[in-house]
């Protein structure tokens, strides 16, 4: 009796810990994320009025160029995608639309929207500290 108490003690822990562990916030991803860059750029400078617009730029597919989150704010859109490869080629493919300025940031791209005139000098802090971020992820 005292063997089978003690099993199914040791078993109910075991699927207590099991349980817990399944249900951290350390499953997922590691590692900055589109709205973890625009906290850290946002202590710079302001970015007002930040979105979430993933389903914009994700397909459901999988497909190595959909992008992981995308948040939008009135100056600038932070790209998250799988690779610097794909931030690279959104980045070729966005700079110069409607005026706007693409710029990658390891697997990263920020799209500055020109309808939302910035600073110059904010922007160029901003690209720098969004590199400068992405190297140390």
């Amino acid at each position: 009796m005292r063997t089978r108490t003690a099993t199914i003690v040791t078993a109910g822990l075991l699927l207590t810990t099991l349980t817990a562990c399944g249900n951290s916030s350390d499953d997922k991803p590691a590692g900055l994320t589109a709205q973890g860059m625009v906290d850290q750029l946002g202590d710079l400078y302001p970015l007002p009025n930040p979105r979430d617009n993933t389903s914009g730029c994700d397909t459901g597919k999988n497909h190595p160029n959909d992008c992981e989150q995308l948040i939008t704010t009135d100056p600038v859109s932070v790209y998250e995608l799988k690779t610097p490869e794909a931030a690279a080629n959104w980045a070729k493919q966005m700079d110069g639309k409607a005026k706007n300025k693409a710029v990658q940031a390891g697997r990263f791209m920020l799209l500055w929207k020109a309808a939302y005139p910035s600073d110059q000098d904010a922007v160029a802090e901003m690209t720098a500290k969004a590199k400068e971020l992405s190297v140390k992820e």
